[in-house]
């Protein structure tokens, strides 16, 4: 994956909980993202961001409760080889009310600033392995087995709500994100985003980090 430009859409929360809570819009907006990544597939890799205002939330937040609270990301950072492709996606949803309403989408792709890359991410669909698969692995009744201890963390990881296009039913998608170590720039993976805009264990790549403007 070349991540040679990018747009950002920053999601508008209004509310602590509810509709308008920040993971509502973002899941709603993201659907939106969705349905246009399966138009053009493995041409987009999703990266999740914080802006400044968030962090300034997140920081009074820390401050009035005592506690650290979860990392609330509210960019949606789309990256993709050619610069053509994030116009046409911008012009695919730039008219949907929700993005209209609830989000600040870029106006035009821009090219990543490399010069300002702070580092590198990783991010993976987080598994969860069914129940059906736990039968077929050995178990030991004085220790939680690996569905329970896999659906633990992904309670704390950012994840996305999915209508599924065949079924109609809403399925969850934890998202994993990881720090990269990266010694040159080639060695960050040539695989291709999946149709959520994520890394496959078997093509992976990383993405670069850069300031919220």
């Amino acid at each position: 994956m070349q991540a040679n430009f990018y747009i950002d859409i920053r999601i508008l929360d209004s509310a602590d909980d509810g509709e308008l809570a920040l993971p509502h819009l973002r899941n709603q907006i993201y659907n939106i993202v969705h349905g246009a990544f399966r138009e053009l597939p493995e041409r987009f890799a999703l990266a999740l961001e914080i802006s400044p205002r968030q962090q300034r939330k997140m920081q009074a937040t820390e401050l009035k409760y005592g506690r650290k609270p979860s990392n609330q990301y509210d960019i949606l950072r789309i990256f993709s080889a050619e610069k053509n492709e994030l116009e046409q996606l911008i012009e695919n949803i730039k008219s949907h009310w929700k993005i209209q309403d609830y989000a600040v989408l870029s106006q035009a792709a821009l090219d990543v600033p490399t010069a300002k890359i702070t580092g590198w991410k990783s991010y993976n669909r987080f598994r969860i392995p069914t129940l059906k698969m736990e039968r077929n692995l050995p178990s030991n009744p004085e220790q939680k087995t690996l569905h329970q201890r896999r659906l633990e963390i992904a309670r704390r990881l950012p994840y996305f709500r999915v209508k599924s296009q065949s079924t109609g039913q809403l399925f969850t998608v934890p998202i994993d994100i990881r720090d990269v170590e990266l010694s040159d720039t080639k060695d960050m993976g040539n695989g291709l985003p999946d149709s959520y805009g994520l890394a496959r264990q078997t093509q992976p790549f990383a993405l670069p980090v850069f300031e919220v403007i």
